[in-house]
């Protein structure tokens, strides 16, 4: 069996937002030694940065971000790296829903070949 893949589902922007915020919490956790579960403790409430509410650094961000496309099954063109979607969840899941609304389009650039 596959690798579960939200690409394979319906998904609405709040699902994204908790998606996200799962997928972060679980990254930085495992670069403590520690474990998150699914749906622990995990809030979309509060802060909405990144960088602040995870301390992610630019190579956390990367990573996180290639984890992102990878579950979602969207490319992040050069354009979409900005300071609004990196630095806030919710821009970044709002992106997100929008690539997996748009009709798929292989031609279109993206920084992470």
């Amino acid at each position: 069996m596959g690798k579960f893949c939200e690409e394979d589902f319906t998904v609405d922007e709040k699902q994204i937002l908790d998606i996200v915020h799962q997928i972060a919490a679980e990254m930085m956790a495992a670069k403590d030694g520690e474990v998150v579960e699914y749906g622990s403790a995990v809030s979309t409430e509060g802060g909405d940065s990144l960088i602040d509410r995870y301390g992610f650094s630019s190579i956390d961000t990367l990573k996180y971000l290639l984890n992102l496309e990878e579950r979602f099954g969207v490319t992040l063109a050069d354009e979409d790296f900005n300071d609004e979607l990196l630095s806030s969840a919710r821009a970044l899941a709002t992106r997100i829903a929008a690539l997996r609304q748009a009709p798929d389009d292989s031609s279109r650039p993206s920084m992470l070949v």
